[in-house]
C-alpha cells in the first residue's frame, strides 16, 4: 500500500510540472496560432461615390431600420475576405489579405 502512494504521489507531481511548463510556454510566447480565415463582408457605410470592393453595398437611406429587407447581389465568393489572423496570449490581430 506505502509503494501505491510513493507511484501516485509521483506521478502527480510529474503531471503538475508538465502542466506548469506548459502554462509558462504559453505565456512566454505571443503567437499562438496563424492562418487565413474566410470571413463575411462588412456593410458599405461611406458614400455611394467611392468604389469599394471589401464590403457589401446595399440600396437603403436608413441603415437603423430594423424591419429593412436588404438584397445582396453578391453571389459565392464574392461574399467573403480572406482575413489574415494571429492570436497570442498578449497580442492578436486580425488583417484583409485581399484588399483591391
Amino acid at each position: 500500500m506505502g509503494i501505491q502512494r510513493a507511484q501516485r504521489a509521483s506521478l502527480a507531481l510529474t503531471l503538475n510540472c508538465v502542466a506548469f511548463a506548459l502554462a509558462v510556454s504559453a505565456v512566454t510566447t505571443s503567437y499562438w496560432c496563424e492562418g487565413t480565415r474566410k470571413v463575411v463582408k462588412p456593410f458599405c457605410m461611406g458614400s455611394v461615390k467611392v468604389k469599394q470592393t471589401y464590403c457589401i453595398r446595399f440600396n437603403s437611406s436608413n441603415i437603423n431600420d430594423t424591419r429593412l429587407v436588404q438584397y445582396i447581389y453578391e453571389t459565392g465568393e464574392e461574399k467573403f475576405l480572406m482575413r489574415k489572423f494571429h492570436a497570442g496570449i498578449w497580442f492578436s490581430c486580425e488583417q484583409t489579405v485581399d484588399l483591391i
